[in-house]
């Protein structure tokens, strides 16, 4: 009946039971083996088991299963010592018991007084008794600087210990004590106060504290048995609260406490000038934390989108309304070709809705070459150069990984459209840095910088995110700043735009009821979500129709970086349709002979076909298809003639814009010059 008594008692809390329920079962079933059904040899191989799966973590163990482990050498103990045959083993069962815990103090309702004997004789062969006090209780024993429970009585080996014993909002006490065979010493720690203390425990496990603006650290852990009073006030279980936290040493006067994490609503406490003084130990009832979410919705025109927020993959797009913690994060899509990242901030209950499109992705190899002045300021602005650019992904390297091994993965799995280096200038003379911009294909743009300027890489920001338009609003004339006009001079008109009443010849005055002095002028007036745009011209004012007009990029300026903007169009060709796709070609084709790359070029001038015959149009195709078979050498002046010849057809063609030269006078001179 005694052993039976025992099984009722507790041994264990509860939260360990919950991390192994087979080893549990185990421990419980060798107890009732033994003590319902007397079977010795069952219970001895049960414990056994118990015994084999911790001892060989047992420097791992925490307390809980730490005193599992002790009880089980206890128990064995006690079950060898009834058999003649296994009797000497209790020896070797306390020998482990003592080596893994010699505090650990026997069950003495199950162990006989020869056995605690025996227990005691193998302690004092390596360990002296050391009687504690402590006041106050409740405090932190550090035993030559490994942490220990602050035990009445503790066993320590023979020789010299230093015990440290600390409680927040008192001073720490620190003893030495020599230790000999046979010694009982006893340490008395008797902590001054010198301050109060704020203990808090929250739910869930994990916010930031911060006092008066200062972060002290985050909640850990999970509450025991001892916060179960506090637990039920506020309707939760222990193992919901997190390990208390405390705030020790809590200056005079009063303070702000706040406790915030990623996806909860900010708590903020005031505390009073009667929480520091007089000098106390403060509990505070515990802090629920309540969530807080908002939704996110991502769609594009473009196909194949994956989004990732800070790393993690939220699925294809589109995506709406995805519940996701407020907070700040680094989203991106990748598609299958170019990429989109942007920094969002989502607040508490709000909704960010946003519609992307791929943008170029650069990737960066990493700074080439041996040590230089300036080479940490220079890599470190290398490294922050994503936050600069707005019109392209940037795509850190690896870390560890060198820049030809960088390079080859990204051409290898083309997991970027462009790849920067960075390295030593050739020119040993100018202690430059030579940063290059190249697309997979090779076309490439380069320029020098020196480490130490200012801001070395504004040049290469600047081109980066520097993207030309392709197309702006227009009025269907062709316009021209004249020297003593009033306003831009109408030097042809299209159709509907003559048919609305206005003249060629004249110049116009207000552009939507704004005087304008220049074409410039003009164009920034226009209004691209109005129909149509109110023109004056002399005294009469005319509604034409506001149309699309066609752009040429620019090429030859060095303000542009030409690899960026070749990825750009290529990008937007991916989704583009009808004359929009035929205008990228023509920009691609125009980019690819910037490249010289004059072969490339005519394949994609030839797949494209516009329907105008005005401004930028078929006429202007034909006549860059004749430029190119010309770079190409005489193997192709027939082709080039054809082109040439064709492009006479449009006679209101144009380069660069509506307003460009235009591209018949050009075509008969190349014409002329090839007979």
């Amino acid at each position: 009946m005694r052993m039976l008594r025992l099984l009722v008692l507790p041994f264990i809390c509860l939260s360990l039971w919950g991390q192994d329920p087979a080893l549990r079962e185990a421990f419980l079933q060798a107890k009732a083996t033994w003590a319902s059904l007397g079977n010795r040899e069952d219970a001895t191989t049960r414990f056994e088991s118990v015994m084999n799966a911790l001892a060989p973590k047992a420097k791992t163990l925490d307390a809980e299963w730490l005193q599992v482990l002790c009880e089980s050498y206890n128990w064995l103990a006690v079950l060898d010592d009834r058999s003649a045959a296994t009797k000497p083993r209790a020896m070797v069962r306390f020998q482990s018991l003592v080596d893994l815990n010699p505090d650990f103090e026997l069950d003495k309702t199950i162990t006989s007084q020869r056995l605690v004997a025996l227990h005691e004789r193998i302690r004092s062969e390596k360990y002296a008794a050391v009687h504690l006090s402590y006041v106050p209780e409740g405090g932190r024993l550090i035993v030559d600087g490994q942490p220990s429970l602050p035990l009445a009585r503790k066993y320590l080996p023979f020789g010299s210990h230093k015990l440290l014993y600390q409680r927040p909002g008192h001073t720490a006490s620190e003893q030495t004590v020599e230790l000999a065979p046979r010694d009982a010493k006893t340490l008395a720690f008797n902590l001054p106060r010198i301050a109060s203390t704020i203990y808090l425990q929250t739910s869930p496990s994990g916010p930031e504290i911060l006092l008066d603006g200062r972060s002290l650290g985050h909640t850990t852990g999970r509450g025991g048995q001892e916060s179960t009073a506090l637990a039920i006030s506020v309707g939760l279980r222990p193992e919901d609260l997190s390990e208390p936290f405390v705030i020790s040493e809590l200056p005079p006067g009063k303070h702000r406490l706040e406790i915030q994490g990623p996806c909860f609503r900010p708590k903020v406490l005031t505390l009073g000038e009667e929480f520091s003084k007089p000098f106390a130990d403060h509990t505070l009832e515990p802090i629920r934390m309540a969530p807080s979410r908002g939704t996110l919705s991502v769609k594009s025109a473009w196909p194949g989108g994956e989004l990732f927020l800070s790393g993690e993959s939220r699925g294809p797009l589109p995506i709406k309304d995805l519940s996701i913690c407020s907070g700040t994060y680094d989203l991106m899509v990748r598609f299958p070709s170019g990429g989109f990242t942007q920094r969002i901030t989502l607040d508490d209950g709000k909704s960010l809705a946003l519609e992307v499109r791929p943008r170029p992705r650069l990737a960066f190899l990493g700074l080439e070459g041996g040590d230089f002045t300036g080479r940490a300021r220079f890599a470190a602005q290398l490294a922050g150069l994503g936050e600069r650019l707005q019109q392209l992904a940037f795509l850190p390297p690896r870390p560890g990984e060198t820049p030809a091994a960088a390079l080859a993965r990204i051409k290898s799995m083309r997991e970027a459209e462009l790849i920067l280096s960075a390295a030593p200038s050739a020119d040993k003379g100018s202690h430059g840095i030579e940063l290059t911009v190249t697309t997979l294909d090779g076309e490439a743009d380069r320029q020098v910088v020196r480490p130490l300027e200012e801001d070395p890489l504004a040049v290469l920001v600047q081109g980066l995110d520097k993207m030309p338009p392709i197309k702006r609003p227009g009025l269907g004339v062709t316009l021209l700043d004249l020297p003593g006009e009033p306003g831009p001079w109408v030097l042809a008109a299209s159709e509907a735009a003559q048919k609305a009443g206005i003249q060629t010849g004249k110049p116009l005055t207000e552009v939507n009821g704004q005087p304008v002095s220049g074409v410039q002028a003009a164009l920034r007036a226009l209004e691209p979500t109005k129909e149509t745009t109110a023109v004056k011209q002399g005294e009469q004012v005319f509604n034409l129709p506001t149309v699309t007009e066609f752009l040429e990029i620019p090429l030859g300026r060095p303000e542009l970086c030409y690899p960026a903007i070749l990825a750009n169009l290529r990008l937007q060709y991916l989704g583009a349709k009808g004359e929009e796709a035929n205008l990228l070609k023509l920009n691609i084709g125009l980019v690819l002979m910037h490249f010289r790359k004059y072969d490339k070029a005519i394949e994609v001038l030839r797949d494209a076909h516009f329907g105008a015959t005005q401004g930028i149009s078929q006429g202007t195709l034909d006549y860059h298809i004749g430029r190119c078979f010309l770079r190409l050498g005489p193997a192709y002046q027939a082709e080039a003639i054809q082109a040439f010849s064709q492009a006479l057809k449009y006679p209101q063609a144009t380069l660069l814009s509506l307003d460009g030269p235009q591209v018949a006078p050009l075509a008969k001179q190349a014409l002329e010059d090839l007979k």
